[in-house]
């Protein structure tokens, strides 16, 4: 932990008193994970000044690093010790897998985002934690041949309990996954344990998490081939640093049809780098578009461009910057736009 420094350690000890004690988290083995890992470490860029505020933090590609809180809970309400074998799915930047790697005795993780999990690994590796596995793909799916598990967390929101992963887990294992409608709806965290071939489920926590995507598998993909969508054969995910999930050799796809919106954003948007910062994201999802500030203290953007990508950015816009606080955001379908080149600030 030699990267570390004293101020983010007197801060990091602070976010745990203030921002776990307090709300009633008492799970000492917990506390003494989120005591030891600098998070600091695992936000990038600016927002690793906001690195134990008690809030979500962006970590780009439309993800983001969740509340320390949330951490926490999900990790406590796992239950799991260090004869525990952990499913993390959705490793992101990797902040939870060192802390499920401080708690349990093995960690398989698993993102789908090579260019996150690449930065997750280096980062997990710098701190030396030779008790975590991490893997490109489809965490929708588990990890079959590590199965059963203890624990399997999930740190994206998903419609329903996604039946694979109830599947790989152990007998008196726990499940912890975000449930609920994926985009603006209510969630909230729900904990399933395995008895025998049965499971009891209870809801614990309303939150908001990124949706889970799932991957098509090969015989779906085959299937729209030949219905003439696109396609891959290869078999949906990879370790990493191996090739990447999709590898090279994937089926004409169509032309994407392109999505174009207007939102306004409210709250304390303004002062807080937000342009600047929607710019930089903008731009990282190939979106053609613009962002500036209103008279009234908010923000309106125009984002167009391929539709998962825009709905990718409105995630963004939905949290902002570290020391933005969003309020409300506002979304309305515009014609496309021809004049739009590149993503800038006006």
């Amino acid at each position: 932990m030699s990267a570390d420094t004293s101020d983010c350690g007197v801060r990091r000890l602070r976010m745990v008193e203030e921002q776990l004690v307090r709300r009633g988290l008492h799970d000492q083995d917990v506390l003494a994970a989120m005591r030891s890992v600098p998070r600091h470490l695992f936000v990038p860029g600016e927002g690793a000044a906001e690195a134990y505020a008690d809030t979500p933090l962006p970590i780009g590609l439309g993800q983001t690093i969740s509340q320390p809180y949330m951490v926490a809970l999900m990790t406590s309400l796992l239950e799991v010790d260090v004869r525990s074998k952990v499913l993390e799915i959705g490793a992101g930047s990797g902040y939870q897998t060192a802390v499920l790697a401080e708690v349990a005795g093995e960690v398989y993780a698993v993102e789908r985002l090579a260019p996150l999990a690449e930065r997750a690994r280096a980062t997990l590796s710098r701190l030396g934690y030779a008790n975590v596995r991490l893997a490109i793909g489809d965490g929708a799916r588990g990890w079959h041949e590590q199965a059963p598990f203890q624990g399997i967390l999930v740190a994206a929101a998903a419609d329903e309990v996604p039946p694979e992963l109830l599947g790989q887990l152990a007998d008196g294992g726990r499940l912890v996954v975000p449930v609920g409608r994926r985009r603006g709806g209510e969630q909230v965290l729900t904990v399933v344990e395995r008895r025998g071939d049965a499971f009891e489920g209870r809801h614990d926590t309303r939150c908001r998490f990124v949706p889970l995507v799932r991957d098509a598998s090969p015989d779906e993909r085959r299937k729209a081939a030949l219905a003439g969508s696109e396609a891959d054969a290869d078999s949906g995910w990879s370790r990493l640093g191996g090739e990447d999930a999709r590898g090279d050799s994937t089926y004409p796809e169509e032309e994407a049809g392109m999505k174009t919106v207007d939102v306004h954003v409210s709250g304390v948007v303004q002062g807080v780098y937000y342009r600047a910062t929607a710019r930089r994201e903008g731009a990282l999802r190939g979106l053609r578009g613009w962002v500036r500030n209103e008279r009234d203290g908010s923000v309106r953007l125009r984002l167009q461009g391929d539709p998962d990508a825009v709905d990718a950015m409105l995630d963004w816009c939905r949290v902002g910057p570290p020391a933005a606080r969003v309020s409300r955001v506002t979304v309305v379908d515009a014609p496309a736009d021809a004049t739009l080149h590149g993503f800038e600030v006006k």
